[in-house]
């Protein structure tokens, strides 16, 4: 073989190469839920800085709502949600993997002194039956109750362990929210507010808030584990069966990896296997 022809083939050669380089790397935004927004950030910057054949993002939320409708017209391959999905939503071949389970706690801005309340307390904090926070032995200061919508996943598993704040009529001095980030600013801006919200999503909090005991039992990971918290959500990612992309496995492998089980227990997520 002549120097021209073997020159010729190693140009094809690394023409093929530079060909299936772009093809194969990828920007994937996983799209939905603001409740793992958090916490799925700082994976998919750990993972970002892992490899560098794909770029995983983390938009702001659009809901769980948001995430369906992204994997079913196609926009992503891999999106979030912020509870487990119900089976009419699972139609059209969209699959369900758990990442997660995280501690719902009720949360206290910075210049609130409790550190528990009572399922009680809770209750009444929401009915509008309580509006300082004096009346529960705490330094003196209005209470501004921030709360989530019905649909909300939080909000449904405060209801699961108190069904009493499932039921009840909440108060005219409740100031309702919508997503995740707009309760954290709520927090942040008023010291003696009080929200609920999962454990994970404090870490985007500016001030010192506090995350509540409940009945004197603290919403962490070990708690929840060992069955002693009774208020969490599970998170997870969904795709089509057919659609996984090579950024959404790596991902995904990442996120199960020693580093990413390290980065959920570092933010009080119990991890949960996938099934």
């Amino acid at each position: 073989m002549g120097i021209g022809t073997r020159l010729r083939r190693l140009a094809l050669a690394g023409l093929a190469a530079l060909a299936c380089g772009p093809a194969q790397a990828e920007d994937l935004p996983v799209t939905g839920s603001g409740n793992p927004e958090y916490v799925l950030g700082r994976l998919a910057e750990a993972f970002n800085r892992q490899q560098s054949a794909h770029r995983v993002s983390v938009p702001a939320s659009t809901g769980t709502a948001g995430a369906l409708r992204d994997i079913r017209t196609g926009a992503t391959s891999l999106a979030r949600v912020g509870r487990p999905l119900k089976a009419e939503e699972q139609a059209g071949g969209i699959r369900y993997l758990p990442v997660g389970r995280d501690p719902v706690a009720f949360v206290a801005g910075a210049g609130v002194s409790l550190r528990s309340l009572s399922p009680r307390q809770a209750t009444d904090i929401f009915a509008g039956k309580l509006t300082d926070w004096r009346e529960l032995g705490g330094k003196p200061g209005p209470i501004r109750a921030i709360g989530r919508e019905p649909t909300d996943a939080s909000r449904q598993a405060v209801g699961r362990a108190i069904p009493a704040f499932a039921d009840m009529a909440w108060g005219a001095n409740v100031k309702l929210v919508h997503l995740d980030p707009q309760l954290v600013e709520m927090l942040d801006r008023y010291p003696t507010s009080v929200g609920f919200l999962n454990r994970s999503a404090l870490g985007a909090c500016r001030t010192a808030v506090v995350p509540l005991a409940l009945d004197g039992v603290a919403p962490s990971a070990e708690n929840l584990a060992a069955g002693r918290y009774p208020v969490w959500i599970e998170f997870g990612l969904i795709h089509r069966e057919d659609g996984l992309t090579p950024a959404g496995k790596a991902f995904i492998e990442f996120i199960r990896s020693p580093a990413g089980v390290r980065i959920l227990r570092d933010h009080g997520i119990l991890p949960v296997a996938a099934p």
